[in-house]
């Protein structure tokens, strides 16, 4: 038998209460100075803290389904799971002949099923129409000048000194562009080039002096901005190898932009700065016989979730307040094309669209309007509240008796089972035909599962004292928590006299208790900007919003140990990497020998502490080094001093673990 957690709404005893009076009478009755036990006035203190520790004892006895009701009827419900998502390749069979449309909320793909477990399935969020796409014009930039080479049926044919792609020695900024009259955003496109190999001294094929960049807007200058893209294959070797493919992933939105009279999408392949490429660099050109572009496919953002359309509900009885239930609860938070559908008796067999709403506080009798609790599954119509003078009054209209209810589209799934690794998402469930392969080159992130009921406890006080304006830094961090359940921790930091309030995020992410690669711990933009708007409708007037990802400071710890005899040295220091990248991780870390809330903001390490936390691991004599280094945990690089006995943290940082080493030597060896 499981036993539920006790609730503790109040963990104030007896003499907690007396103490806590006493100090109120100090504050606001400083005449009162006889304190004794015998004075009548402690006496009655010592009464109601009696009493109040009877009722304590009392509301801590509330059944976990009356206190999830309680927080339900002041509006702080549970929270619905959180689909994961990842990018996903869709390659297809060979470059399109006419459209082929990937449609959002249609095309589904999933991780292999197995004996023992279904497959994890992700739908497409945003779809994309494939066109078939070819060059419409062929730039070069070489020796300070731009030439407009003619393209014939999406294909350059350079002739004469044309063929030459950047300068006879080719020099930084040196480029060649094609232009399309379509979009090239999230494409894969495939580059076919017959051309004359390039020669330099120094360069490695898989690591050329190129930089193949997608134009993607336009400055006020009149300066063009180029995006950086991912080189997926490269049979050209950098142009060392003379003709060949490249295969580009463009996972960047495209604008149309000026070049050499054209108005196009651009595409650019241009020569590396030494500071970009180090030493390696052409000395001569590649000679360009022929150069075309396809797509080959495309990268589209899906998440963990299915759905279910037009699900049948049941009946109206024609009485207020009924509540309907789905078939696959927990759902998905609702999204703008999900809506309840009312078919009354004689309405001729046609569906009336009802519009959601958070509360029906401020509904008339005659608005068609209902309530949905996702975490529950549940969808609730209006009441009806008797009045003081015994009338009623309807918060909602109430379908006729017989009426039909269902929903036009509903989404379920989520959690963290979603958060799969990369290449996980394999197998093409639903989608058009001419798809040869589907693959997530990353992690898919953001899941999480169904909100606990400790969870809203926590919450529901802040709730109760917040109501949703953000006054305190403590009220935007409750409030940044609150704007997504992908957001794990949150702190603020309190304004200077006219700048703006600095809330950083951190981002939940499973399993937390290992080593954190910096790029898993950046809340994505769409998390930022979600924050960033659920703030901004609650802060005060005139004050300025900054939502930016959590500042962290990593720690590298390199530690010397020796064991007791017969000891497995293996399993200790994989036990101590263990400890130590948990106990330094800014989710879960700060509590040695188990699972934290996360290294406190601004809580200094000292080094002592980790003396404690090594020393703690099974068949450890005895710690003979132990250093901390300040690392930068987007290169990976670790300072070359130690940092000394302690490393002093802001106020809003926290820690985050770099690269650990751990040696580990047994007494007697």
């Amino acid at each position: 038998m499981v036993r539920l957690p006790e609730i503790e709404l109040d963990d104030r005893g007896f003499q907690e209460l007396v103490s806590e009076a006493r100090t109120r009478i100090a504050q606001h009755c400083p005449e009162w100075t006889e304190h004794n036990v015998s004075d009548p006035g402690i006496t009655l203190i010592e009464l109601f803290a009696w009493m109040t520790e009877m009722t304590t004892y009392r509301l801590n006895r509330v059944p976990d389904k009356v206190y999830i009701r309680l927080l339900e009827l002041l509006g702080v419900p549970l929270r619905p799971p959180t689909p994961a998502r990842a990018n996903v390749r869709f390659t297809l069979t060979a470059a399109p002949v006419e459209p082929i449309t990937i449609a959002a909320g249609e095309t589904e793909v999933g991780t292999i099923r197995t004996a023992y477990e279904e497959s994890v399935v992700f739908e497409v969020v945003e779809g994309r129409t494939i066109e078939p796409l070819s060059p419409a014009a062929y730039v070069t930039h070489r020796d300070g000048l731009i030439r407009d080479v003619p393209v014939d049926v999406g294909v350059a044919r350079p002739v004469g000194p044309d063929r030459a792609a950047f300068s006879s020695v080719p020099l930084p900024g040196d480029a060649i562009h094609l232009g399309f009259e379509e979009s090239l955003s999230r494409l894969l496109m495939r580059i076919d080039v017959d051309a004359d190999p390039a020669r330099g001294a120094g360069i490695d094929p898989r690591r050329p002096p190129l930089r193949w960049e997608l134009g993607t807007g336009e400055r006020p200058t009149g300066e063009l901005v180029w995006e950086r893209v991912t080189v997926l294959e490269d049979t050209t070797g950098g142009f060392n190898f003379g003709s060949g493919e490249v295969l580009l992933e463009l996972a960047l939105d495209s604008e149309r932009l000026p070049l050499a009279g054209h108005r196009l999408h651009w595409l650019r392949c241009r020569v590396a700065s030494p500071q970009e490429a180090g030493e390696a660099a052409y000395e001569r050109p590649p000679e360009v016989s022929a150069i075309t572009a396809a797509p080959i496919g495309a990268t589209l953002q899906c998440q963990h979730s299915e759905h279910i359309d037009h699900e049948v509900l049941g009946e109206s009885d024609g009485t207020p307040g009924q509540t309907f239930g789905v078939l696959r609860a927990p759902m998905l938070a609702t999204s703008e094309d999900e809506w309840l559908e009312v078919r009354e008796p004689d309405s001729g067999g046609a569906w009336d669209r009802w519009r959601p709403r958070e509360t029906f506080v401020d509904s008339g009798a005659g608005d068609r309007v209902y309530v949905c609790d996702p975490a529950t599954g549940t969808i609730e119509l209006g009441p009806a509240v008797r009045q003081a003078d015994g009338g009623w009054r309807h918060y909602g209209a109430i379908p006729a008796k017989g009426a039909q209810l269902r929903l036009s589209r509903y989404r379920y799934g989520g959690g963290l089972r979603g958060n799969v690794a990369p290449g996980a998402l394999s197998v093409l469930k639903s989608g058009p035909a001419g798809i040869a392969s589907v693959s997530n080159p990353g992690a898919a992130r953001g899941g999480v599962d169904p909100e606990q009921l400790e969870s809203v406890r926590q919450r529901g006080a802040m709730e109760l004292r917040a109501r949703h304006r953000a006054v305190t830094a403590e009220d935007f961090e409750h409030l940044a928590r609150e704007a997504s359940p992908r957001v794990a921790r949150a702190v603020c930091v309190p304004p200077d006299e006219g700048s703006a309030v600095a809330v950083r995020v951190l981002p939940h992410v499973h399993p937390a208790d290992r080593r954190l690669a910096f790029d898993e711990l950046q809340p994505p933009r769409e998390l930022l900007d979600e924050v960033a708007k659920h703030l901004d409708e609650r802060r005060l007037l005139g004050a300025t919003l900054q939502v930016a990802p959590v500042r962290l400071r990593g720690v590298s710890v390199v530690v010397e140990l020796q064991t007791e005899p017969l000891a497995d040295l293996a399993r200790i220091r994989e036990e101590t990497l263990g400890e130590l990248y948990r106990f330094l991780n800014p989710l879960v870390g700060g509590s040695p020998g188990e699972l934290g809330r996360g290294w406190e903001f601004g809580r200094t390490l000292n080094q002592g502490e980790l003396y404690g936390v090594v020393h703690a691991i099974a068949g450890v004599e005895y710690v003979r080094l132990l250093r901390m280094y300040r690392a930068d945990l987007l290169t990976g690089k670790q300072a070359p001093e130690p940092a000394g006995s302690h490393i002093v943290l802001e106020p809003d940082e926290t820690i985050a673990s770099g690269q650990h080493i751990v040696k580990a030597t047994m007494r007697g060896t």
